[in-house]
This record gives C-alpha cells, structure tokens and sequence, in this order.
C-alpha cells in the first residue's frame, strides 16, 4: 500500500513538472512568434516609409509646375509607390533669417492677380519683411516692412522674393484669382500590410536671392 501511494505522488510530480515545462515552453513559443511578427512589422514599415520617401524624390526631379494636377506610380522592390503634386494659393510656413521665398509668377495660376503676407513677431521681438520684386525686364526694387500683412501685385509679372529679418517667424501667404509658385507632394508607400505618408511642400525653382542687394558696374565702384 505504502508502495503504491509513492508512485502515486511520483507521477504526480512527475505530470507538474511536465505541465510546468508545457507552460514554459509555450510561453516562450509565444514570445518568439509574437517578436518574430513585431521584427517584420518594424521591416515593412520601414520600407514603406523608404518607398514614400522615394515617391517625393521621384516628383521633385521634376517640372512640379507641369506635373500638377496629377501625380506617378512605380514600384521599389516589393513597395508600392503612389504619389499626387497639387498646386497652392495659400502657404503656412516657419521661415529663418536669410532664407528666401520666392513667388514667380510665371509658374503661378495665369489668373492670379496678386497675394499677401503676413507674419509674426518672433522670440527676439520685431520681425521685419524685406522684399526684393524682379520685373521681366530685369528691374530691381526693393522694400522693406515692418508690420503686415502686405499685398503684392502681379503687375508685369516676374519675381517677388522675400526673407525675414530678425528670427524665426511664422509667415501666411494667401493668393487671390488662382494658385502660385507653391506646390504640395503627397507620396504614400506600401510594403505587406504597412503603410506610410509624406507630405512635402515646395515653391517652384528660381535663382539664387543671394546677389540680390548686389552692385554691378562696368566700371570702378566709388
């Protein structure tokens, strides 16, 4: 009797112990599938962001003014690319000291007429706009202004660049009669079942404003 109630409790250690190991291993089955499945969400998501980042490349190597209105699709390896390039009349952006936005109002809407600026002072207290209008022919005028917002005209057409002078401010643009020299890219890639988005907005290219309170002459300069 002694004997057979031993090998009772035996067995019962026995199957604990086996039960134990059963739970301990399935747990860490478990945990290895569950990381497995996080390792490859991680990978597509990566490479969905890649493949929208490669989206908005693929649109600013070219002609935004043209390819506005539509957009492009291809494929990056297993990622599916899809992206759209619309035109803006109204920007909202933060802008440095001494970075220049430019309007060029022959990539902009041929009935837009004219647009204003306004802004913020920033952390420093005053910020002033300096703007810098190019006619087609070349003539050069510039203003400055203290306090906004400001209406710029279409006149004969040409370029109007402005940069903040002071620190960082928050600038409003609002175009009226049609859209201007601004554009918006919206990529979205796909990779398994990840998706990502990016969104860049950008203005259409233009010269350098870094000559633009140069002095040119053919001769000396007194």
């Amino acid at each position: 009797m002694s004997l057979k109630l031993r090998s009772g409790q035996v067995a019962m250690v026995v199957i604990l112990v086996v039960l134990v190991g059963l739970t301990i291993g399935v747990a860490v089955l478990g945990r290895s599938v569950t990381n497995v499945g996080i390792s490859l969400q991680e990978e597509e998501r990566a490479r969905s962001f890649s493949a929208a980042e490669a989206g908005v490349e693929d649109a600013l190597r070219q002609d935004l003014s043209i390819l506005a209105g539509s957009g492009g699709n291809f494929s990056v390896g297993d990622s599916a690319v899809t992206y759209t390039v619309a035109k803006l009349t109204n920007v909202v952006s933060e802008i440095d000291p001494g970075e220049v936005v430019t309007v060029n109002w022959a990539k902009s809407d041929p009935g837009a007429s004219s647009f204003s600026v306004n802004w913020t002072n920033g952390s420093c207290g005053s910020v002033a706009l300096i703007s810098t209008t190019i006619t087609p022919l070349a003539a050069v005028t510039h203003a400055s202004f203290a306090s906004g917002p400001q209406t710029f005209n279409k006149g004969t057409g040409g370029l109007v660049r402005f940069r903040i002078a002071g620190c960082r401010s928050k600038v409003t643009i609002i175009g009226q009669g049609g859209a201007l020299s601004f554009f918006q890219v919206d990529s979205k890639g796909t990779s398994g079942t990840s998706s990502s988005k990016v969104q860049v907005v950008r203005s259409a290219p233009a010269a350098s404003g870094l000559l633009d309170f140069a002095l040119f002459s053919g001769g000396n300069i007194d």
